[in-house]
């Protein structure tokens, strides 16, 4: 039997790509607002998301979902506690996709 380095078993054609630099942005919430409530916005404004805290965001690498995470704070920053994350295999295939 042949042992087989562990990314050439993952992702076996793309391991020229593993030091691509990518787009990593998370979804907290969207909310639509009229230009009235926008422009009389000032520092310190709070603008609701309607989402609970502590519910997930997800997860994007070049606008395409790769998962799931929960917000929370990390040495006084926000950050992202991944809860689920595509396998090496859906994640390649999902980046290297041609759009429709």
């Amino acid at each position: 039997m042949e042992i087989k380095d562990i990314n050439e078993e993952i992702i076996p054609d793309y391991s020229n790509l593993l030091d691509t630099e990518v787009f990593f942005e998370s979804d907290l919430g969207r909310i639509d607002m009229s230009l009235r409530e926008i422009l009389s916005l000032q520092r310190g404004s709070i603008i609701d998301l309607h989402k609970p805290a502590g519910e997930s965001a997800e997860v994007y690498v070049n606008d395409r979902i790769i998962g799931k995470g929960e917000v929370m704070v990390y040495e006084k920053n926000l950050a992202i506690r991944l809860n689920e994350v595509l396998d090496a295999n859906s994640l390649i295939y999902y980046l290297t996709r041609e759009e429709k």
